[in-house]
């Protein structure tokens, strides 16, 4: 079986490609687009680039995608693009494994289960691009294919496939090794995933038969002050350095408050001991 892992040089999409080859029965195969690439074996591409994405694509022919691709405030232009791209390409015996958010939530009246309706937030929020992007993303698969699974996570910690952090995580411990205080919001409430876990999840799903919607992650819901307290206390730091932040907000800037995941779903297919 042929696996290409799209975004394969991002956080997400290197600890994917380095699980992957760990089935000797498998190709795999990954892109990237900024330089350097991290791993070996990568292509260059722009998947944004219709006539490149072609010539790979076609080259390649996959079994499984594996879309790892994230823009950020460029998501809505990934979707419109890159993505559109790579469904025209897909015929309905190949598997497409796409990595989506808890931003889809974006009315952030949470838990969420997995059928529960999508929102889109006003075009002039901040966070409107990637979070609509992410909707429109969804959408798209299912109503043009019917051989996908569509993960969504909240936010992703911990030393990935490669030995790199989270950004976020990276922050704290910078700003804790300096002895510096730190703050996060207590009214943001998050199902947090580790990166490993995310991994092994996706690896699941890209070796057996199963399609749908799942969500990723344990079934602790927490605030970003709780959590990272936490984080605190586990790297060795004094989590006494860790703030509650601010929670006053401009209306364009407003965060979604709970965008928390009910988990039990993925629990029937993968073998988890989600941390």
């Amino acid at each position: 079986m042929k696996v290409c892992v799209f975004g394969a040089n991002g956080y997400v999409g290197a600890s994917v490609y380095q699980q992957l080859h760990h089935t000797d029965t498998d190709e795999v195969v990954g892109t990237y687009l900024q330089e350097p690439a991290i791993l070996e074996g990568l292509y260059k591409l722009d998947v944004n680039e219709p006539e490149s994405f072609s010539n790979f694509y076609k080259k390649e022919n996959p079994d499984v995608v594996v879309w790892t691709v994230m823009s950020g405030p460029n998501e809505h232009k990934l979707t419109d693009q890159g993505l559109i791209h790579l469904i025209t390409h897909l015929t309905p015996q190949t598997k497409l494994v796409y990595i989506s958010s808890d931003f889809v939530f974006s009315d952030g009246n949470g838990p969420y289960e997995e059928d529960d309706p999508l929102s889109n937030l006003p075009d002039d929020h901040s966070f409107s691009n990637y979070a609509n992007g992410k909707v429109k993303a969804e959408r798209l698969i299912d109503n043009e294919l019917t051989n996908y699974i569509i993960l969504r996570a909240g936010p992703i910690y911990g030393e990935n496939g490669i030995g790199k952090l989270d950004e976020r995580t990276d922050q704290l411990s910078y700003h804790l090794r300096s002895g510096n205080p730190i703050e996060f919001r207590d009214d943001l409430i998050r199902t947090f995933v580790h990166i490993d876990d995310l991994t092994k999840a996706i690896d699941v799903m890209v070796h057996n038969d199963v399609t749908g919607v799942y969500h990723v992650g344990p079934e602790e819901k927490q605030s970003f002050y709780e959590f990272m307290k936490q984080m605190a206390k586990q790297m060795g730091y004094d989590d006494r350095l860790v703030k509650k932040g601010s929670e006053i907000e401009k209306v364009d800037t407003e965060i979604p408050k709970n965008t928390s995941l009910i988990t039990e779903k993925i629990k029937d297919v993968v073998s988890i001991e989600f941390k």
